[in-house]
């Protein structure tokens, strides 16, 4: 039996030596050392004479060793210095992408669909897993002081925000959506879309009236009645998918029949008491598709004095107002009127 001659190779200075068997013509193979070494393109010692390191001779895949000592010596391996080993790879792939969430700044994150009985305790205790937090903040009503259903937190590194937004959140039994809010009238949105407006409302029926009839949807956290009475009425429920099953629905109430509508934000009043509104009529229907609730015909009907269409005008009649029409039949100023509602109905509902 050949006895096996080993060669001690290391990766680089200070580091255990592995111990490679060479082959029976003297020679080391690079797919040898390559497998215990990748991107190992060579080997060097440390000449006692010189005190200098040496290379070692290849020959196609054959390394062949010193003449004066053949495979005596520890050997280090050689690496292109143009490419980094696995490990400094890693290592630098790492510290790069420390420094990238170093660099990133915390925002403020909107937590969205939050039940009514969670508190900013709670969004502490339950947020804290994903890392140190700054701030966490519930909005609520100012009157009531109960929540809006929405809140939002920040968090003191960044890590601890992009760990956050790749989960999914179960909070107090909901579903919750945490996001980078999309503007600042994003939770205001939603609070809408928990809210109906119920019209028709004759004065004899009240708060408590309202609040048991509609419990039999879903829980209602807010029944708002304006004063002085305006025969409508607002009522919130904790789930917006309740509120928005009842739109467009007739009810009766206590022997009295009531539309059920989406609480449309109102108008500015110096929108609504500016000129342009009043030449355009003042009209203006819910932008929620098959919302009932409305103050006059559509702003963008054929048919709307807004655009001063009307029956027998056209782009080729008349206006009935006096004014001069553009090649599309639109009045100036009712046209610019009818763009700044559009601007501020995009804006609160997009």
């Amino acid at each position: 039996m050949n006895h096996v001659v080993y060669a001690r190779i290391c990766e680089e200075e200070g580091t255990e030596p592995v111990e490679l068997p060479v082959e029976a013509d003297g020679t080391l193979l690079l797919p040898t050392l390559t497998a215990q070494f990748p991107k190992c393109t060579g080997l060097k010692y440390k000449s006692e004479d010189s005190g200098c390191f040496r290379g070692l001779r290849l020959v196609g895949d054959h390394i062949y060793p010193p003449v004066e000592t053949e495979w005596d010596n520890v050997f280090y391996c050689v690496f292109p210095k143009d490419k980094k080993r696995k490990g400094d790879e890693d290592t630098e792939d790492t510290k790069q992408k420390v420094k990238c969430l170093e660099g990133r700044k915390c925002t403020d994150l909107i937590v969205l669909n939050l039940a009514w009985q969670t508190d900013e305790t709670k969004l502490r205790n339950y947020f804290s897993q994903f890392g140190d937090l700054v701030m966490v903040q519930i909005k609520k009503d100012p009157d009531t002081g109960k929540s809006r259903g929405y809140g939002f937190v920040r968090f003191n590194d960044y890590s601890g925000q992009a760990m956050c937004l790749a989960e999914r959140h179960m909070i107090d039994g909901r579903l919750c959506d945490v996001r980078i809010p999309l503007s600042k009238q994003e939770g205001d949105r939603q609070e809408v879309s928990r809210k109906i407006h119920v019209g028709n409302l004759p004065e004899s029926i009240g708060a408590d009236a309202l609040r048991q009839h509609f419990l039999q949807y879903g829980l209602v956290i807010d029944v708002f009645i304006p004063k002085p009475f305006r025969s409508f009425a607002f009522v919130t429920f904790d789930d917006p998918d309740v509120a928005a099953s009842l739109l467009g629905k007739d009810m009766t109430i206590q022997g009295h029949k009531v539309t059920i509508g989406s609480a449309v934000p109102k108008l500015p009043s110096h929108v609504r008491q500016s000129p342009a509104f009043e030449n355009a009529g003042g009209n203006l229907r819910s932008p929620y598709p098959g919302s009932p609730v409305a103050h006059g015909p559509l702003w963008n009907s054929p048919w709307s004095p807004a655009l001063g269409m009307f029956p027998g005008g056209g782009a080729y009649g008349g206006s009935p107002n006096g004014g001069l029409r553009n090649s599309m039949g639109l009045n100036p100023a009712a046209a610019a009127a009818a763009a700044t509602l559009a601007a501020q109905y995009t804006r609160a509902h997009q």
